[in-house]
């Protein structure tokens, strides 16, 4: 019995301590590869695999890159892993001599083995099943290795990427490139031809050409291969002899006859012509000047003739450098297009103004105050019609200049177009300067666009009697044998009263004020209420404008009162005017008004138009005007 129990408890013994290890089943297959290479200047690449693979049955312990185009020693020994759910892990990268250090597979070729990357994951219980996204990084000089070389004026770029274990589709190569006026495309190893079956995308940006490659199915064993072409100037660092052999002299050549002449004809004839076009705008200058008793003067100090000749040496000078000598003539060219610009520049000549005359206040048609033959003028002055017109024409000239010029930069230098559009900037003075808004106003002319506005926004309506006055300068008001209709003056302005006017309302004048600025006269809306001293209309004005301050008008017992809208624009003005109108209308007498409208104006525009004795200016009833308003009227919005 004891024999028997002692065989027994050897067997069992030997079952459990002599059995050999269980191999588990492992499976995992290589799912994808995007790859994303970033070029430097210099030739240096910095290129990313985000390899994908998916486990089956884990654990997964390694993964090999077999064929990668660098040795090992220049990968980056950390690798980051992305699970499916986001979860990160980690990886590295085993050496060749780490690999030679333990047990050594003998039947691996040793040319091969310089060439692959092990990847080893540091949780292999972590790689049990799902799709994981391993990110290797290596750099690689390609042109120590040799991947760039000579293809006639440009660089053939071979790539190819590690061995596929598994077949896979949809593998994406994205190449960043430094900028080059010539873009990269993929070509045909074999014959350099362009690959017109490459599916491919190219983004171009401002510092860098972005090429997107991308082959539908990579099968097992396969490797991805690029061939791109290159432009040598997007890798400008690169002096490699072997790439960029040194240059040969060469023989000087015979000079281009017919473009000289052809840039030497242009030049001529853009200096003349700019010259002529300064001669023609300070011409024209000066007679308005002289007819506003002034006269024109350049920016510069010279006399009209040397002041345009220098103004077209200048352009055509400015223009040659930029042409003829790119880069270094561009400042030095801007500066002479900037003089010629200096020299092309007029203004009116300072004096004291001329004091105004005795003049007469006459009510005049619309027709006759609002139109006339100031509307046409020098079509080199942009506040005229034909001076706006001519500053379109030339402004669309330079546009199609500078577009042409644009559209021709892809084989020229790039910054014409901005030197184009620099050098269109000479002509802003014959265009700004010289204006007709820099004299004095001493016409009635500069505020008639204006006033013709608020005319219109104020004739609808049938509780006012609006009129166009102006200050005659002519003896009598006589008209020249000409027009005989036309009275000329030196100022305009809309006289406006109500139909039912409160005693010792004068009248209501909308005008501009015009003051002097750096650039010229600039008018702002003003609004003068002319009332009796001790009547209702100056005791209704106190209580709806305490604020308002009176002087003397043009009799001794008239007092006026000037007001500024809110906002200086034809419908602000035009809300102070009605509500001056409503604080000033005698309600009293709105029952009694069954007379013609015309009928009823024509005396109060006739009284209130004078410069007559104190009488002509009082209310329409003849009498005295009365000492308190008859009611509380609103307050105006000044």
């Amino acid at each position: 019995m004891y024999l028997r129990r002692a065989i027994a408890f050897a067997f069992a013994l030997v079952a459990t301590f002599a059995t050999a290890r269980a191999h588990a089943w492992q499976e995992a297959h290589e799912a994808g590869d995007d790859v994303d290479i970033h070029v430097g200047p210099d030739g240096i690449a910095s290129v990313q695999h985000r390899l994908r693979w998916h486990v089956v049955h884990g654990p997964l312990r390694s993964i090999d890159l077999l064929d990668l185009e660098v040795p090992a020693a220049s990968v980056d020994p950390n690798v980051e892993v992305t699970a499916e759910d986001g979860h990160k892990l980690t990886a590295h990268v085993t050496t060749v001599e780490e690999r030679r250090d333990g047990k050594r597979d003998e039947t691996r070729d040793p040319g091969r083995d310089e060439r692959t990357v092990r990847i080893e994951v540091d949780e292999p219980r972590s790689f049990m099943r799902g799709t994981f996204t391993f990110e290797v990084r290596y750099r690689v000089d390609w042109v120590a290795s040799r991947a760039l070389v000579v293809d006639g004026p440009a660089w053939r770029l071979t790539w190819s990427g590690p061995i596929a274990a598994d077949g896979f589709d949809s593998s994406r190569v994205t190449f960043e490139l430094p900028a080059a006026p010539e873009e990269p495309r993929p070509i045909l190893a074999d014959t350099g031809a362009a690959d017109e079956s490459a599916v491919s995308s190219l983004r171009r940006e401002s510092n860098q050409d972005i090429l997107e490659l991308v082959r539908p199915h990579v099968a097992k064993g396969d490797s991805i291969v690029w061939t791109v072409r290159l432009d040598p100037r997007a890798l400008h660092a690169v002096v490699d002899p072997r790439l960029r052999p040194p240059a040969r002299a060469k023989l000087p050549e015979e000079p281009n006859r017919i473009f000289d002449a052809s840039l030497t004809g242009m030049l001529a004839a853009l200096g003349l012509g700019f010259a002529w076009l300064v001669v023609q705008k300070t011409r024209a200058f000066g007679a308005q000047c002289a007819a506003h008793g002034s006269g024109a003067i350049g920016l510069v100090p010279l006399p009209p003739l040397a002041r345009a000749a220098l103004a077209g040496a200048a352009l055509a000078a400015g223009v040659a450098l930029q042409v003829l000598d790119p880069g270094d003539g561009y400042a030095l060219g801007a500066a002479f297009v900037a003089l010629s610009a200096l020299a092309a520049a007029v203004r009116p000549a300072a004096g004291a103004r001329a004091p105004r005359g005795p003049g007469r206040w006459l009510v005049v048609r619309p027709d006759d105050a609002f139109t006339g033959p100031w509307h046409v003028g020098h079509w080199l002055d942009v506040d005229s019609r034909a001076g706006r017109l001519g500053a379109a024409v030339v402004t669309g000239s330079v546009v199609a200049v500078v577009a042409t010029t644009a559209l021709a930069a892809h084989t020229l230098d790039p910054h014409l177009p901005w030197l184009a559009g620099l050098d269109a900037t000479a002509f802003a003075p014959l265009f700004l300067t010289g204006r007709g808004s820099s004299l004095a106003p001493e016409r009635a002319h500069r505020g008639a666009p204006w006033l013709a506005k608020v005319f219109a926004r104020l004739r609808p309506d049938g509780a006012l009697r609006v009129a166009p006055w102006i200050r005659s300068v002519s003896l009598g008001g006589v008209a020249p044998q000409s027009d005989p209709h036309r009275v000329e003056g030196d100022e305009l302005r809309l006289l406006v009263l109500p139909r039912a006017a409160t005693p010792g309302l004068v009248g209501i004048e909308v005008g501009l004020a015009w003051s002097a600025t750096p650039v010229g006269w600039a008018g702002s809306p003003e609004v003068l209420v002319r009332v009796l001293e001790r009547s209702a209309a100056a005791s209704r004005l106190g209580v709806a404008i305490p604020s308002a301050r009176s002087t003397f008008g043009r009799h001794a017992d008239e007092r006026v009162a000037s007001l500024r809208p809110h906002a200086a624009t034809a419908a602000g003005t035009t809300a102070l005017v009605r509500d001056l109108v409503e604080a000033l209308r005698d309600r009293r007498q709105e029952p009694k008004s069954l007379e013609h409208p015309d009928r009823r104006a024509a005396a109060p525009l006739a009284r209130a138009a004078g410069e007559g004795s104190p009488r002509s200016a009082r209310s329409p009833s003849g009498a005295r005007p009365a000492q308190s308003a008859s009611a509380s009227p609103p307050t105006p919005s000044c």
